[in-house]
């Protein structure tokens, strides 16, 4: 039986949605423990920055515990990191394997990096349909939980992914993922927590910004040398994360001069988009071929992971192969 600890390192978790993730974990054989201060509510979050990240510390250094689960996303697990930093300079706790996705982005890449911690990017607790995960989604992650802590066989599930850009000669990428959520992955830029992806297959996805913030983000990750030394990039869900477009005056009354009230407040029927409004996909291929392009890097989408309709999980840190046809597995 694997024994789990849940903790809170983000934003405040649902309690009734959270309930009845634990009772599924328990139901299918987890031994589970919450530690007392996810249920708790201190402003944005469980707890202040230093009590989280005691949280986390005191199941990190638990022998008994095999694996710690992040019980939501949101915002805050940044906050950790100086405070894990310090704390484990004098003692790195054991290995251990910790999974989560979104906010917990930060902490699987400090983890994975600085204490050797295997890192599954996977659906969370406290996901409203996490007790009712489609039989595939939730049979590859037991999978991959059975394979990095029983050491069982892998079952790879194998992924179709759609080119958006190719460079010329790519046949195949053969190498270990990292990533998570495009925000915070961009965030740690200029930090000491910096993900790299030189050498890399890196892996993106995002909820809930407009595809001009994505692209703000992109080239301010490739400006800093984000992408240098990426053996690929592969999309996730990009979850309404939609082309909005500024409407503007498209004709002007039709008599008399332009005045102080139309220009403050113009009626609805002189307003016009500035330009087309792009098809969510269309707008996402638009904005990474380009990257692709500038970079030669190789692109695909279509990975069925992030906060889409889909929950499957990725092992970062683990090899996967990535052929041109956009094959997409991992190996052991």
């Amino acid at each position: 039986m694997i024994r789990i600890g849940i903790v809170a390192t983000s934003s405040v978790v649902p309690k009734i949605e959270f309930n009845l993730g634990v009772e599924h974990l328990k139901a299918n054989g987890f031994e589970v423990e919450v530690h007392s201060t996810v249920l708790e509510q201190d402003g944005f979050y469980p707890a202040t920055d230093e009590l989280r990240a005691r949280a986390f510390l005191d199941f990190a250094f638990r022998d008994d515990l095999q694996a710690l689960w992040c019980a939501r996303g949101g915002y805050g697990a940044t906050h950790l990191l100086p405070f894990l930093e310090k704390a484990s300079r004098k003692k790195k706790p054991k290995k251990k394997l910790l999974l989560g996705y979104s906010d917990a982005t930060a902490l699987m890449e400090f983890a994975r990096t600085r204490w050797g911690w295997k890192t599954i990017h996977a659906p969370m607790p406290s996901l409203r349909t996490f007790s009712i995960l489609p039989a595939a989604e939730w049979s590859q992650l037991l999978n991959l939980i059975d394979y990095e802590v029983l050491k069982k066989p892998l079952k790879p599930t194998k992924f179709k992914l759609e080119p958006i850009f190719i460079p010329k000669g790519f046949k195949k990428a053969e190498a270990p993922v990292v990533g998570g959520n495009l925000f915070v992955w961009n965030s740690l830029l200029g930090t000491p927590y910096v993900g790299k992806a030189s050498g890399k297959i890196l892996v993106l996805e995002e909820i809930g910004e407009n595809m001009g913030r994505v692209n703000r983000m992109l080239h301010h990750l490739e400006q800093a040398g984000g992408f240098k030394g990426a053996k690929a990039l592969v999309l996730g869900d990009f979850t309404d994360c939609n082309d909005t477009v500024a409407q503007t005056i498209q004709r002007l009354p039709g008599a008399g001069e332009v005045g102080d009230s139309f220009l403050k407040s113009p009626p609805a029927s002189v307003m016009a988009p500035i330009r087309q409004v792009m098809p969510p996909q269309d707008a996402l291929t638009y904005v990474f071929r380009a990257l692709g392009e500038r970079n030669q890097l190789p692109v695909f989408k279509g990975l069925p992971i992030g906060h889409g309709d889909q929950h499957f999980s990725v092992d970062l840190g683990r090899s996967h192969i990535l052929r041109v046809d956009g094959t997409f597995i991992q190996i052991e």
